[in-house]
């Protein structure tokens, strides 16, 4: 039995729409965003373009080693970052008793509260749309281009807010995966600009940008991210699940 490549038609029969963090493997199957899908059995595997990799179905042991194998042995070396998220406690035993494995939590929120009411930017700021310009100049790690291909793909299916210190970017939030049901928000804020509350002020432009499309905001952070954490609380987002998550060591660096 084989980890054999599949379309995204082929695996979206696999994909349990209520798991947390469906909207990634959704945003693949909908032609919204890139990724790779793979079937091996009753089991299939999609990996997102971020990096996100989510596996569904039965959760066989051969399955399992066929993922390990390609994905996650200190022999391995995929393409991109290879990030496990992992429900079935078949598969949790199985990675839990590996070795060169980093095993951790994420949180994942839903957004339980009204629609974030307008407030007053700082003096001299100003809330402007991710365009083309700003998706190639974001500085940091979490901006557009680390869930989408190109600033065409990202306008077309995507959307964004930037606060702008004239015209130097001050903090951002933008679809990190979109689905035909709900919007994973990802935020960040340049460095100097923190500790001001701009990431709120950003992501709220977002859950309404995300209310009006009538779609769910959804929030997902590492366990070990506390200012993620109680910055989707400060919104209204609610804890609603949590999965291990599985990376091998060398990936940390990335």
């Amino acid at each position: 039995m084989e980890l054999r490549p599949a379309s995204p038609q082929q695996a979206l029969p696999f994909i349990d729409r209520k798991s947390c963090g469906a909207v990634y493997p959704l945003s693949i199957v909908g032609g919204f965003q890139q990724g790779d899908c793979f079937i091996c059995g009753d089991n299939a595997l999609l990996w997102h373009k971020c990096g996100f990799a989510y596996t569904f179905g039965d959760a066989k042991r051969r399955a399992l080693k066929k993922i390990h194998k390609q994905f996650l042995s200190p022999e391995a070396q995929p393409e991109r970052r290879f990030l496990l998220f992992v429900t079935d406690e078949k598969a949790r035993s199985f990675f839990e008793k590996k070795k060169n494995l980093v095993i951790g939590t994420r949180y994942f929120f839903e957004f339980r509260s009204e629609e974030p009411a307008y407030r007053l930017l700082p003096k001299g700021m100003h809330l402007r749309e991710i365009d083309g310009l700003l998706f190639d100049s974001l500085p940091g790690r979490i901006t557009p281009p680390f869930s989408w291909d190109n600033a065409t793909q990202f306008i077309t299916f995507g959307h964004g807010y930037c606060i702008m210190d004239g015209d130097t970017p001050a903090a951002w939030a933008f679809t990190a995966a979109v689905s035909s049901e709900e919007i994973d928000i990802g935020v960040e804020t340049a460095p100097g600009y923190r500790r001001r509350g701009l990431a709120a002020l950003a992501a709220e432009a977002m859950i309404r940008y995300t209310l009006g499309r009538n779609k769910r905001p959804v929030w997902a952070c590492s366990s070990e991210n506390e200012a993620s954490r109680r910055l989707a609380e400060k919104l209204g987002f609610v804890k609603c699940g949590e999965c291990l998550t599985v990376t091998a060591k060398q990936d940390q660096k990335q």
